[in-house]
């Protein structure tokens, strides 16, 4: 497990590992608008509530881990952000031209959609 061999843990929110609530193209363009609005609705409740107990036992993982594994936890307001930015100043234009590089024109289009 992680925690057993990393004795380190920060909590930022740069990524977020999520499931995804999916139906067939075919299927869903086969429901008449009605149908398509419920399931919509559905999918996104269903986020809603994935994201809640996703989140709703990171205290209680937190705390085993730090109690039982000796990790030490990073709440995100105790790091120096700015610094890291800095850091990484530029890295989202040599991305752009590295894709670029191996034939991809739209690789703007991907730094941008994540800003």
């Amino acid at each position: 497990s992680v925690q057993e061999v990393q004795p380190y843990c920060s909590m930022w929110d740069a990524i977020y590992d999520c499931l995804f609530f999916c139906i067939n193209q075919d299927i869903y363009d086969g429901l008449t608008p009605e149908q398509q609005e419920v399931v919509d609705k559905a999918g996104r409740m269903a986020v809603e509530y994935e994201r809640y107990i996703n989140r709703s036992g990171d205290e209680e993982i937190m705390d085993r881990w730090a109690k039982k594994n000796g990790v030490t936890i990073t709440q995100k307001e105790d790091m120096d952000i700015d610094s890291f930015k800095e850091a990484v100043d530029g890295v989202d234009q040599w991305f752009v031209e590295e894709l670029k590089n191996q034939g991809y024109d739209d690789g703007q289009e991907l730094v941008d959609a994540f800003k």
